[in-house]
């Protein structure tokens, strides 16, 4: 990937994740199959999770644009693994109703 492409990556999961940190985004959460999802999560702590889990994604894409060797490249993949990970845990065992 470009740089330019991993700065407007960064920037816009950082702005994205900030709003829904702030509660101001909770539109980005819409879709799929809401009166669902309605019943079973707190909507509210979902959008916590996943704004955190954006504002880390911003951080470690906007850290990976600068890196050029092949291991940072694995690492960068190993940890966005495993903050996706941790949103999938988050999701199931704290904000289920």
């Amino acid at each position: 990937m470009s740089r330019s492409f991993d700065f407007m990556l960064a920037g816009i999961s950082l702005i994205v994740g900030i709003m829904l940190m702030t509660g101001n985004g909770s539109f980005f959460m819409k879709g799929g199959n809401s009166q669902l999802r309605k019943k079973k999560y707190d909507e509210k702590k979902m959008e916590k999770g996943s704004g955190l889990a954006l504002i880390l994604i911003g951080i470690v894409t906007f850290i990976d644009s600068y890196t050029t060797t092949v291991a940072a490249k694995i690492g960068y993949i190993v940890v966005l693994a495993v903050i996706l990970g941790g949103l999938v845990w988050y999701i199931k065992n704290k904000c289920t109703k």
